[in-house]
């Protein structure tokens, strides 16, 4: 890469940028050290993916001095605990966390939804999650459950959210510290004053306290890259870049 560029020690959703190949080169243009994949982007699904398509991916991501920080497999939560879909979405999340592991046992994502109020339901989803932490364990990977920090019975790995630890009155910098060692995926987006998911922004513009959090991530046990998560944003690549911009600023070298 050009020496003179700025380089962004973060990752970006690559799916809100565009087309795979065109999103990842976009993404090194950018300077952004990785990329987060999705296992329900078409044409990146990895049951639909060969063993040649892989290993172009693979290949296209060195080629662009990218790497793969984790794999985001957003299975409607809904079907972890509906009979009629459980077995579906099980085999799904395995064939991420095989995915994830071909591409450096790097974390994979998953939401678990709301506790469920029915007991049926709520012993469909532990055992869903149950079996679905066992199998990435096997292949030497975690899952990353988004706000598994506050769900009852997860003991795995946690995915924190800013946008949506506050949106549930929660102060993500505390956050932090409460998710210990469990603490394996980072999502960089704050929440509007409006209530949207947004870009994170510098200074008092933003609801998150951007420069609080980086110094609680900078002494807590994560050890990855934070994700720009930039799904749902109206102009992904201007917000990604913004975002980088502000992180940076928060904290500088």
């Amino acid at each position: 890469m050009d020496g003179g560029r700025r380089q962004w020690s973060l990752s970006v959703t690559a799916e809100p940028l565009g087309e795979p190949a065109a999103s990842f080169a976009w993404c090194s243009t950018a300077g952004f050290r990785a990329v987060q994949l999705s296992a329900t982007q078409p044409g990146m699904r990895p049951r639909e993916l060969s063993a040649s398509a892989r290993r172009e991916v693979r290949a296209l991501l060195g080629r662009l001095e990218l790497v793969a920080s984790g794999v985001d497999a957003w299975i409607p939560p809904s079907h972890l605990r509906d009979p009629e879909h459980v077995d579906r979405a099980v085999h799904a999340a395995l064939a991420a966390c095989d995915w994830a592991a071909e591409l450096g046992r790097v974390p994979v994502c998953m939401d678990p939804g709301d506790e469920p109020s029915d007991e049926v339901a709520r012993r469909h989803r532990a055992e869903a999650v149950a079996a679905i932490d066992a199998g990435a364990s096997r292949v030497g990977v975690a899952v990353a459950w988004l706000g598994g920090i506050g769900v009852a019975g997860f003991t795995g790995g946690v995915c924190l959210d800013p946008a949506m630890e506050l949106a549930s009155g929660h102060d993500p910098v505390v956050r932090v510290a409460a998710c210990g060692p469990r603490l394996r995926a980072v999502r960089v987006v704050d929440l509007t004053r409006a209530g949207h998911r947004g870009p994170v922004e510098a200074g008092e513009r933003g609801r998150l306290d951007l420069m609080a959090f980086r110094v609680a991530l900078s002494v807590s046990d994560f050890g990855g890259l934070p994700v720009v998560d930039a799904r749902g944003w109206s102009d992904a690549r201007g917000g990604a870049l913004a975002s980088a911009e502000a992180w940076a600023a928060a904290l500088p070298a």
